[in-house]
């Protein structure tokens, strides 16, 4: 499967769950555990710019599809990458930016490793500020 197919599957994912006039969607996906767990999370901007959530039960399909290309990206030495960001408009326009971002990494490796809520808490707060409820 290209990554242009899994960008497709991604958008189409998403598509089937947009009800009604939006403007623009924006889908955050954040890989874990080495790019085996895969995060959705998923907003649009509906036709008055009020800020909906998007659904994000996805099939599975796209889950394996997200791995892929987690791996894919590692094989052919690109940037780490631990979040990718789409945003998509009802025109079938979409962007795609890739990220890092330490604090989710520590975070996945401190879970995986058997830490504990806790733990977290106080290195997060040492680490990287106190976050604001």
């Amino acid at each position: 499967m290209t990554t242009n197919a899994i960008y497709d599957l991604l958008i189409d994912s998403a598509l089937e769950h947009l009800t009604g006039q939006w403007t623009i969607a924006r889908l955050n996906v954040q890989f874990l555990a080495n790019g085996q767990d895969i995060e959705f999370i998923g907003t649009y901007l509906d036709s008055a710019g009020e800020v909906q959530p998007l659904s994000t039960d996805f099939p599975d399909d796209l889950t394996e599809a997200m791995q892929v290309l987690y791996q894919r990206r590692k094989q052919e030495s690109l940037p780490r990458a631990n979040k990718l960001q789409m945003d998509l408009t009802p025109a079938g326009k979409y962007t795609v930016d890739y990220g890092w971002d330490q604090e989710i990494q520590d975070e996945d490796e401190h879970f995986s490793n058997g830490g504990t809520v806790r733990e977290w808490q106080a290195i997060r707060a040492a680490k990287y500020g106190d976050q604001p409820a």
